[in-house]
């Protein structure tokens, strides 16, 4: 009787060759991980090494498992059959599903390289087992699978490279066996040989630097860890992709989302997974997975819409659909293609948001809408979870299994894009029985369970955007969205319009700013005046001839006014209006600031002088005349020049005001009637309707049915119509102003001007607190860079002693490396206690540990500078209680300021003295600049500095950190021989 043989080449082709590729077949290898109850999965890759491990805590394999079930294809312990094994699993854990289906996914792992060392220890045995496989033998033609021996040893603790090099052997004999039979060619037998004598690691050392804490060798323990290597070079491009970041990489789209925790009340994860990439040494490394990286729940409850539900066993969807998060409708889609008979597919659940692609139509700010696109860009889609267990590779945007992009594509106007959305269908081994993953695992098999499902979810997707995203008038439910979406876009349109005329205001007041400073520069105000004095003299001189006292007299007073409006008009034509409609900050607020100092300068010694002038030269004619002008006539005639021009301006302003006024009542009055004309327009078409309607022929139900159509149509216009006068009712009633106590009067667009700069001025406080918050976790990736840095450095300087020992002539470039290295690594040093944000702790810090800690900082420049560094007793017998990463920085910024304005100062005996009372109030004082009186309420503002490119943010933010620890700072009276003294002191239940 004839048997089948296998050839070795099965498993490469059940394996290597069947998985899509090596993302898939990690994928693979966690969810042996989950089935082996894991709670942590460690993924290291070292390029530069070649070597891929894998480590993960489940309950691990004895040798007689590893040989009976690991190494047996088609295992039955994850088939139901009366002679399967039973599976192995955890006593002390809640059950889990096996995710594997036809025991061949352990084969993925030679789609990852070409060579694996196995280790595997089950909780409660002593012994550890490791194996080694070297899978390009598989790849040979015409072996067969009993030609290929696997080393399989066990130990008492992790094997060192002795032990690895003594199962080496055991392959390389094997290799010299088939070469010996005839079995390899020469490029075969050397390419086996090149690959195992790659292979050279030390577990036992390997596990000692590793990232990660995986200890097999206590008894209670266990784990299975995989070391691949000569690894397949295409993974560096499944990790780094080629978008430069804006298209999520092979890795990303098969590794991210392996559970769900996207959906609000996700189930626990239950494998903790980290992917680190050893991109160009040992000791830094980037997490490639990181779940902050992919949808988190904050992200799906902000999003615009949200649609949850059931499908159940006749593929009906029973849910909520949630628009705009304003309405939440109960909603039903059927499904007919059935015939109401039971789904092979079974019943499913589904949950997914959905953002609009457009910014001016989402709820969503700017800064969201952008995160949560860019992720959507990336990762969007609908993904199928299997008893929590991501099935690939469903939610990758390249594979389009419910066609919604294709739909798009013939219909532009379709609603949904597979980009904008991201959520969940979930399914289970127990209702979905005959949704079954193919060997290869990508994607279902395309059975009638499949197609079903497919069909269904088409469906739904087709019939949700007709209900609710539609623009025709015949979907009631669809109204929701198009009145929000016009409202939102109106009201973007609105803001945009304001901030573009916001724009060109500050344009504008910017080029005010610049033009005056030009002109002042130039010395263009006091030549200006000169010229005019030099025309009133002349129009005086002029007065000489005028024989007749009288008419001389008056043609003093009439040139005297004309000359003081010259005067007036042109000091008009040089101020700045104070900004309206937009907010000033930063350089632009400091140039406006200076402006007013030097108008006030300009207006009292140049205009007031002008004026001044003025009056000599009245006095100067009428002496020289020798004429008498009576004094209550000029000073009338002076009321009613400036009377006059008060009156001509007012008039002017009135005129405008009455035109805008009847401006605005024809276009209502307009508005209105147009509305109106579309209302008659409507009933008309309406009752044109209605007389073509065979009354007599309908039935009752139809008649019910057509009344209602056609009093919506008249209804909906109707209603149209009042919110849009309601809108301009309210806009027109909300024009304000009121008279306040001092006979101003307070506006309208005084009010918005004010809610303006207040708003402005949040935007401003947010983006820094966004940037401090970005510079934080910059702070913390820093510090990790820079002790992996640091150590690689130091390995380094170790490596150059050795040499440096036997080479002289390197012994003086190793001790200047070496002396340079510490004095910089000391600085580095001097940041420890601001990174102990991470895991501070509240304690008594010594003031004196807080100078020498400055001292240690600032050495360099107290001597640059000549800056003597004091305390007093009481400073040295204090000290204060909270976290050091709170007073540290406070002190720096203070003594930084501090160092700043005295080398301003100029003067020789510069001084920082510390004090401290025993209330536990600390006190920074020198005797530099002192603080201007104008200047002492601003120092804690935000964006306040009179620092040459000081960016105003050092006090404020002191500030805001101690008032968070219960103190504060604050700017005391000066102490003895001092000028400016900073004061840090508790804040007391009464302040």
């Amino acid at each position: 009787m004839a048997t089948f043989k296998t050839r070795a080449r099965a498993l490469d082709l059940l394996g290597r060759q069947q998985i899509a590729g090596i993302p898939t077949a990690i994928n693979e290898l966690l969810k042996n991980s989950h089935d082996a109850y894991a709670d942590k999965v460690d993924i290291d890759y070292f390029r530069s090494k070649d070597l891929f491990i894998l480590r993960d805590d489940g309950i691990g394999m004895t040798k007689e498992d590893f040989e009976e079930r690991w190494l047996t294809l088609g295992t039955e312990s994850k088939v139901n059959h009366k002679k399967s094994l039973e599976p192995r699993i955890d006593p002390n854990k809640s059950y889990r599903i096996p995710m594997g289906e036809k025991g061949i996914g352990r084969l993925a792992i030679a789609s990852i390289g070409r060579l694996v060392l196995i280790i595997t220890k089950a909780k409660g045995q002593d012994r550890i087992t490791a194996a080694l496989i070297h899978w390009q033998l598989f790849e040979i033609p015409g072996l067969n699978l009993e030609d290929i021996p696997i080393p399989i040893q066990t130990f008492e603790a992790l094997p060192n490279l002795k032990n690895i090099n003594s199962m080496k052997s055991e392959v390389s004999a094997s290799i010299d066996s088939l070469k010996d039979r005839g079995d390899l060619s020469e490029n075969e037998y050397k390419s086996l040989q090149e690959t195992l004598a790659n292979f050279n690691l030390s577990p036992e050392d390997l596990n000692k630097k590793l990232v990660g804490k995986y200890d097999v060798t206590d008894i209670d323990n266990s784990g299975t860890f995989f070391y691949v290597s000569s690894i397949d070079p295409i993974i560096n491009n499944d990790i780094d992709g080629s978008n430069k970041g804006k298209e999520a990489t092979k890795i990303e789209k098969m590794l991210m989302g392996f559970h769900n925790t996207m959906t609000p009340e996700h189930p626990k994860p239950t494998l903790n997974i980290i992917f680190r990439d050893y991109r160009y040494d040992e000791e830094k490394y980037i997490d490639i997975i990181d779940r902050d990286h992919f949808f988190l729940v904050e992200d799906f409850e902000k999003a615009d819409h949200h649609f949850e539900g059931k499908f159940d066993e006749f593929g009906q969807f029973k849910g909520m659909v949630k628009i705009y998060h304003e309405k939440t409708f109960d909603h039903i889609v059927n499904w007919p293609e059935n015939n109401f008979k039971p789904t092979k597919c079974g019943p499913f659940t589904i949950n997914f948001a959905y953002i609009q692609g457009r910014k001016v139509e989402s709820i969503l700010d700017p800064e969201n809408h952008a995160i949560i696109k860019a992720k959507a860009d990336k990762f969007g889609g609908l993904y199928i979870y299997k008893d929590n267990i991501r099935i690939l590779p469903y939610g990758d945007s390249d594979y389009d299994y419910l066609e919604i992009e294709k739909r798009r594509n013939f219909r532009f106007s379709a609603f949904f894009s597979y980009r904008r959305m991201f959520g969940v269908i979930n399914i289970s081994h127990s209702d979905n029985g005959d949704l079954k993953e193919k060997a290869g695992r990508e994607g279902f098999i395309e059975n009638k369970a499949y197609r079903q499902m497919q069909n269904i979810l088409k469906n739904f997707f087709i019939q949700i955007a007709a209900d609710f995203f539609s623009s025709n008038e015949d979907s009631p439910k669809s109204e929701l969205w198009n009145s929000k979406k016009t409202e939102i876009t109106q009201s973007y349109k609105a803001l945009e319009k304001r901030e573009k005329q916001a724009k060109e205001r500050k344009a504008r007041f910017e080029s005010n700013l610049n033009s005056f400073f030009k002109l002042h520069k130039e010395n263009a105000f006091t030549e200006q005046l000169d010229i005019l004095i030099k025309e009133i003299s002349f129009d005086f001189k002029s007065i000489s001839s005028e024989k007749d006292e009288i008419i001389a007299g008056q043609k003093v007073l009439d040139v005297e006014s004309k000359s003081r409006e010259k005067i007036n008009e042109y000091r008009k034509s040089i101020i700045i209006p104070s900004p309206r409609g937009f907010y000033i900050k930063g350089e632009l607020k400091k140039d406006y600031e200076t402006y007013l100092e030097i108008y006030d300068d300009i207006n009292t010694n140049i205009f007031e002088k002008s004026l001044c002038e003025i009056d000599n030269l009245v006095e100067g004619t009428i002496s020289k005349l020798h004429i008498e002008i009576n004094k209550r006539r000029r000073l009338e005639q002076a009321v009613e020049a400036i009377s006059e021009q008060a009156r001509k301006i007012n008039s002017e302003k009135r005129k405008l005001a009455n035109n805008s006024a009847i401006d605005i009542s024809n276009r209502v009055k307009s508005l209105a009637n147009e509305l109106m004309i579309d209302l008659d327009d409507q009933i008309r078409d309406v009752k044109n309707k209605f007389k073509s309607v065979s009354i007599d022929d309908e039935p009752d139900i139809n008649l019910v049915a057509l009344r209602n159509a056609l009093s919506d149509e008249i209804t909906l216009i109707s209603e149209r119509n009042t919110n849009i006068l309601d809108t301009i009712i309210r806009q027109l009633e909300g024009i304000y102003w009121e008279k306040d106590e001092e006979n101003n009067y307070i506006t309208n667009d005084q009010i918005t001007g004010a809610l303006s700069e207040e708003l402005d001025s949040l935007r401003e406080k947010i983006n820094v607190d966004v940037e401090l918050s970005q510079l934080g976790l910059a702070v913390g990736v820093i510090h990790h860079e820079f002790n992996s840095t640091v150590r690689s450095i130091r390995h380094s300087l170790k490596d150059l002693k050795a040499w440096s020992d036997v080479n002289e002539d390197l012994d003086g470039v190793y001790k200047n490396i070496k002396v340079n290295f510490e004095h910089l690594d000391g600085y580095l040093n001097l940041f420890t206690p601001l990174n102990r944000r991470l895991s501070r702790r509240s304690e008594d810090i010594k003031l004196l540990e807080v100078k020498n800690f400055l001292i240690d900082l600032f050495k360099s420049r107290f001597k640059r500078h000549d800056i003597v560094f004091k305390h007093t007793n009481g400073f040295a017998k204090a000290s204060i209680t909270g976290y050091r990463s709170t007073f540290y920085p406070v002190f720096v910024n203070v003594i930084d300021n501090a160092i700043h304005w005295l080398n301003e100062s100029g003067i020789s005996n510069k001084t920082i003295r510390l004090h401290a009372d025993p209330d536990g109030s600390v006190y920074i004082s020198n005797n530099g600049l002192d603080i201007k009186i104008q200047d002492k309420s601003k120092i804690f503002n935000l964006g306040f500095s009179r620092k040459d490119n000081g960016r105003g943010m050092g006090l404020h933010i002191s500030n805001e950190v101690l008032e968070s620890a219960g103190y504060r700072l604050l700017l005391d009276e000066p102490r003895d021989n001092s000028t400016v003294t900073f004061k840090i002191s508790k804040v007391n239940d009464n302040d």
